[in-house]
């Protein structure tokens, strides 16, 4: 028995997926550590829990506390460190006996990985943390109040705080952690342009962070700011922005986009131009230039350094501008059309809304009922859930996903793999199943303005689980899980990304990001933008990578609370080896599979398993390896070397034998398993996201 492993580099983290080389379960394993070398350092990252509650982490032995699971995440790591990694199964061979490492039956350490993040040469993700029913920001709250001596300390405030820390200020920590790598690059865009003499074109729907928009004061005229009226729930102006606008107007070149009636101006791009006003890069995606949408809301960017791309975009802010506060049907029939641009050997196509009949809908669904080997999903608001039979040209994104799995779809796959969240409540979209009459369906659409509990799909033929607010900071976390603290949740909206990935580690991986909420609505009635990338697997896994570790934290808090009444309910490990047996089976399996490839042994830095990139794109940033190699397989090939000495086949036993056998103890080199035994210390956590507030 041995592990296949394989590690995903997503900049703020990495991601690890393993699997035993036979996909049978360990004998005696209680689990396994993972044994990390970070810059040269050597470790084992412990889990979060024991065998008893009163069971206490051993300093010396970090790895006697094992996780129970194939998939982890290292938020231990920082962009430009050097990582290794092993899996090492935890063992206790005899009952009531003490646990032991498991070195033969290890996996290989894989090759060094340099933290960067999935890019390709002209295209980068970028992600926040923004999910804040978390551990890690439930401890910082405490050390914050401790500091403080607030006993509440709110997040509403600390995320507002751009002061260095202090012995008595927390100043921007939090900010800092929750913005994750998203923030400094959003401000390093700005400090480029303006170090080099350039300019840039902006639509945004939302802005009030203090340092986003001290960063387009300091371009002055040079930022030619389109400025939307937000949610427009503030009177007497009708304008969420107001307060901004009145400070920036005479600052910036300003441009009002104030809509009203059913349309949101919903952009959230800037187009970056050289010293002579050329467009060389563009940055969309899902994040509002706002202080919620930097650090308490799950979001995204996407940043593509294309010419030809940029130029678009730029066309359609001179369009938005044309139009001023209306919608003139000549700016849905522009953009009933897209153009596809060439980058890093992929393809980008690129819509932007409102379109005259869904044009951008029609070409998104089109690559879902393609998809061979799974798709993965974040939304905020989709829309409505669409009657079937009624035109699907009317339906969410979503419900085109959903519908892959219903045996009367034309595009039925019970194989597909599909595992995403849902931010809304969608009545008879995100409940136990499709509605069972037209009237009930078309009551449906979302409040936007609604307190929205965050749904969980793990397939379409199954029912989804919608979580409620007791589920998104279970009570049980407090109660059961003594060492853990209770968890804060935030408000409003938690998932504000709207990405829909497809295959990411097949033949055509394709990734749909930007402002657009995938939906009907969306599409012909809001100024939004829709990316496309087709063929860029590093790209696809960066977002793939991302969704399923928002898709794990909000499932664990589910479950701890799902079970809070129940006895059995997991809080601590298991201390007999059948905990394997349901992760090896059913959609457990077929998930691990997804994720690692079929079981079989892989070498150490081979190619990852799972399936190329399309021919010319750009390969996904993965490490791999396979088992440790089996040292006493090395015996076989000493024995031809016997009868080279041309004795008789009995002398041979008789003087040379006893000799031949000292060599082939060469068992010894078992030893160098020993070195995975390393007891050293260095616990590395990670930690999930964290939340966020409103918008759209």
């Amino acid at each position: 028995m041995s592990i296949n492993l394989k590690v995903y580099d997503n900049g703020d983290h990495t991601c690890l997926v393993w699997m035993p080389a036979d996909g049978k379960p360990i004998s005696e394993c209680r689990g396994f550590t993972i044994r990390r070398i970070l810059d040269g350092k050597d470790s084992y990252l412990p889990g979060f829990t024991g065998f008893s509650d009163d069971e206490k982490p051993d300093p010396a032995a970090l790895w006697k506390r094992p996780l129970q699971r194939y998939m982890w995440w290292d938020y231990g790591v920082r962009p430009g460190q050097v990582v290794q990694y092993s899996i090492v199964p935890v063992v206790r061979p005899t009952p009531g006996g003490d646990l032991q490492l498991s070195a033969g039956d290890a996996s290989a350490l894989t090759p060094p990985m340099t933290v960067t993040g999935q890019t390709s040469p002209h295209v980068s993700a970028y992600f926040n943390k923004g999910i804040v029913a978390a551990q890690w920001v439930s401890r910082v709250l405490d050390d914050v109040a401790a500091k403080t001596k607030v006993k509440k300390p709110k997040i509403a405030d600390l995320i507002g705080n751009l002061k260095e820390p202090t012995a008595t200020d927390p100043g921007n920590a939090l900010r800092n952690a929750l913005s994750g790598l998203l923030r400094p690059q959003l401000l390093k865009l700005l400090a480029d342009v303006k170090q080099n003499g350039g300019e840039i074109y902006a639509a945004l729907y939302e802005l009030n962070d203090p340092e986003l928009i001290a960063g387009l004061s300091a371009l002055g005229k040079k930022c030619h700011l389109l400025l939307a009226n937000g949610a427009f729930a503030k009177k007497p102006h009708n304008d969420e922005n107001y307060a901004v606008r009145q400070k920036l107007k005479g600052v910036v070149d300003m441009h009002d986009r104030l809509v009203g009636g059913n349309h949101f101006a919903h952009n959230k791009f800037v187009v970056f131009c050289d010293s002579s006003g050329t467009p060389y890069s563009v940055l969309s995606g899902s994040t509002n230039w706002a202080m919620t949408g930097l650090c308490t809301q799950a979001n995204n960017a996407v940043i593509v350094d294309s010419p030809e791309l940029a130029a678009d975009f730029k066309n359609q802010w001179d369009l938005l501008k044309a139009a001023g506060n209306d919608y003139p049907p000549s700016l849905a029939a522009a953009n009933s059309k897209a153009s596809t641009f060439s980058v890093d050997g992929a393809s980008i196509t690129q819509w932007f809304a409102p379109t005259a009949g869904g044009e951008d809908m029609i070409y998104a669904r089109k690559l879902i009922n393609e998809a061979k080997d799974g798709i993965l999903f974040l939304f905020f608001n989709p829309g409505k859930f669409v009657q079937p039979g009624d035109s699907d040209e009317d339906w969410t994104l979503l419900q085109n996903i959903i519908t892959r799995h219903h045996e009367d779809s034309p595009n039925y796959n019970p194989n597909l793999y599909v595992s995403g969240v849902v931010n809304q409540a969608i009545e008879n979209l995100t409940d136990d199943g499709p509605a069972k009459s037209k009237g009930k369906a078309q009551q449906a659409a979302a409040d936007p303005t609604a307190p929205a509990p965050v749904t969980l799909f793990s397939g379409g033929n199954a029912p989804p689980q919608r979580l409620g607010y007791e589920s998104m900071i279970p009570k049980n976390i407090k109660d059961v899980f003594h060492d853990w603290e209770a968890e804060t949740l935030g408000s409003g909206v938690h998932i504000h990304s709207k990405v829909v990935v497809i295959d990411p580690f097949g033949e055509k991986p394709v990734v749909m990001t930007g402002s657009h909420n995938l939906g009907h609505k969306a599409s012909i009635a809001n100024d939004d933008n829709l990316m496309i990338i087709e063929g860029n697997a590093a790209i696809a896994a960066a977002y793939a990578v991302n969704i399923i570790a928002i898709y794990q934290n909000f499932r664990w808090n589910a479950y701890v609370e799902a079970h809070r009444n129940d006895p059995h309910v997991f809080h601590n490990l298991q201390d007999n080896g059948d905990w394997q047996t349901g992760h090896l089976s059913g959609g457990a399996l077929a998930e691990l599979l997804f994720w690692i490839g079929k079981p079989g042994a892989a070498p150490s830095g081979a190619p990852a398993p799972g399936g190329a990139p399309a021919p010319a794109g750009p390969p996904a940033k993965t490490v791999t390896a396979g088992p440790v190699p089996a040292l006493p397989k090395a015996k076989p090939t000493k024995k031809p070397k016997a009868p080279k000495k041309k004795t008789p086949k009995k002398k041979a036993p008789k003087k040379k034998a006893p000799k031949k056998k000292a060599p082939a103890k060469k068992k010894k080199p078992a030893k160098k398993k020993k070195a995975v035994k390393k007891k050293k210390k260095a616990p590395a956590k990670k930690k999930k996201s964290a939340k966020k507030k409103r918008a759209r």
